[in-house]
């Protein structure tokens, strides 16, 4: 059975599930960081967490409840610190041999650390030269769930913890769920590059889910989705506000044609590969659909939009935007490029 859902259907569902509808309760950051926040534009993490939480502050990503990691080859992730064991030993290669690669390369790290937060540079420097090299392709310690990162947008520190108290196949389970829950419909091949397996990985975890999925088309295109979630999508009621996602939010993070149809408009919002718009964009989000693009230098905001909008949207959109929790002496500002 294949269940057929329509485009607005699908970025309802997903506007809903990632918290995009309605801001959470101030102080809610593990709730919104729940499917992984992706932090490698500086301060893109906060700002995701601006959209989802209200009374976002300037150093809500460093709040008890959240912690800073390595996630999908490198790239730096917010997640819940209760269920870092999922988002780490979740992307745990099964292969024996790599295992026990990663494990070395951990304990070294301890053993050169001897338990305190050092600068990544310092780390290499005193790691050999076998170890120097793998740490330099992204972090893969970070899947022994023994290593966990800070990054205040200029420095990054390493710091040699415990291992999670989880199973190594449950949390690979536990992290293809909520892939599957804030990014359904979807297939093996998007949840092997975004949790950054390899493909005979994803295709393991993938049959241990399968009697949970079921086929979902969406414009032409198969794809799966958890069976639990189906009537959220079936019966996905209109979002409504303005929201501005960095990014890489995880809103936006795949699917680029699902939310923005028109090629040109797209490119202006997800340029592609190899192509500078001399800033880094994000999206400007209207009632769950993405109206234009905004840049970000320190404190001052420019908003792109594509076409005429509302007073009240306007107006709403300037409050998002000198509402950003970023630091900084100067004053916040909004300007208009139409």
């Amino acid at each position: 059975m294949t269940l057929r859902v329509r485009r607005e259907q699908v970025l309802r569902y997903r506007a809903r599930v990632s918290h995009l509808d309605e801001k959470l309760p101030a102080g809610s950051f593990a709730e919104a960081a729940w499917g992984g926040l992706q932090d490698s534009v500086p301060r893109a993490g906060v700002i995701s967490l601006h959209a989802r939480v209200e009374e976002t502050k300037p150093d809500s990503w460093e709040d008890p409840s959240l912690v800073q990691i390595w996630f999908r080859g490198g790239a730096d992730y917010i997640v819940p610190r209760d269920d870092v064991g999922v988002f780490t030993l979740g992307s745990f290669p099964r292969d024996p041999e790599e295992g026990r690669r990663l494990e070395r390369l951990a304990d070294d790290i301890h053993r050169v650390t001897q338990g305190r937060t050092l600068k990544v540079r310092e780390v290499q420097s005193l790691l050999s030269p076998e170890d120097r090299t793998l740490f330099r392709i992204a972090g893969p310690s970070a899947m022994t769930g023994r290593v966990h990162i800070r990054w205040d947008a200029s420095t990054i520190w390493l710091i040699p913890v415990e291992r999670p108290d989880i199973d190594v196949e449950v949390a690979r389970l536990e992290l293809a769920r909520r892939f599957m829950h804030w990014f359904g419909p979807t297939t093996m091949q998007r949840m092997a590059r975004w949790t950054g397996v390899r493909p005979d990985d994803a295709a393991a975890t993938w049959k241990g889910l399968e009697k949970n999925l079921l086929g979902v088309e969406v414009d032409g295109e198969e794809g799966f989705m958890l069976s639990a979630d189906v009537d959220a999508i079936v019966g996905a009621e209109p979002v409504h506000g303005v929201r501005l996602t960095p990014f890489d939010d995880p809103f936006t993070k795949l699917d680029k044609e699902l939310h923005v149809v028109d090629e040109t408009a797209r490119a202006r919002v997800f340029p592609p590969t190899g192509r500078s718009l001399g800033y880094i964009p994000g999206s400007i989000v209207v009632n769950g659909e993405i109206v234009g693009a905004w840049q970000r230098q320190q404190r001052k905001v420019t908003v792109h939009p594509w076409s005429k909008l509302a007073a009240e949207v306007r107006a709403a959109i300037e409050r998002e935007a000198l509402a950003f929790p970023v630091a900084g002496a100067s004053k916040p500002t909004v300007s208009w490029d139409d």
